[in-house]
């Protein structure tokens, strides 16, 4: 890395670019995103649950949440960064009709939530990055089944490790994309399981 480093400083020099034009390893950004888990609800375990209540000749659908997280972020070199910020979702949701159903029925669930992580940072050509990431993350779930009786709802919370890895590409010294594989603690402290979640983000180095 070292001497990339010193071909781009020869580079520059024989281009008679200053040093000044290049943005420093460190500062604050921002970066926003959304994605999808693949963790979430089984819709097989769904219908289990209902078959096994005595429901019989249903149909029954899975609709999958967009995750979405809006985070801040300092870059203290150009291996290390620190950031936190909120995650949240719009609803999953799992509906079962027809059959001896005496009327549909749905579970709907979202979440919310914070994390911190460390970020580690390895540069590659092209401006490229490699991301790999440790921290914490509270995450908390709120869900509603709603029934032909009415409707119940639940909600817990889990605070445990969140890891991930990802990918990263500067446009230029301040805009940049990335790619975020991150796996987070979902459900409360008497039941809870690892979901992944994958986003493509957006972000803005000051």
């Amino acid at each position: 890395m070292k001497k990339v480093l010193a071909g781009l400083c020869v580079a520059a020099t024989m281009l008679g670019v200053s040093g000044a034009a290049f943005a420093g390893d460190d500062g604050w950004y921002v970066l926003g995103g959304a994605g999808q888990t693949t963790g979430s609800g089984d819709k097989s375990s769904m219908d289990s649950a209902l078959i096994a209540a005595g429901a019989t000749g249903f149909s029954s659908s899975l609709s999958k949440p967009t995750v979405y997280k809006l985070q801040a972020g300092y870059q203290i070199n150009k291996n290390f960064a620190v950031e936190g910020g909120y995650l949240g979702s719009n609803n999953e949701t799992y509906t079962a009709t027809g059959g001896n159903l005496a009327g549909p029925v749905t579970v709907s669930a979202s979440i919310t939530g914070w994390n911190l992580t460390a970020v580690g940072i390895l540069p590659l050509a092209n401006q490229f990055s490699l991301l790999g990431k440790l921290g914490v993350a509270d995450i908390r779930v709120s869900g509603t089944v709603t029934g032909p009786g009415g409707a119940i709802g639940a909600s817990g919370s889990k605070t445990d490790l969140t890891y991930g890895i990802g990918a990263k590409y500067d446009f230029t010294n301040a805009v940049f994309a990335r790619f975020d594989v991150d796996s987070y603690k979902v459900g409360s402290s008497a039941s809870s399981s690892r979901n992944t979640v994958w986003m493509i983000d957006v972000g803005y180095k000051f």
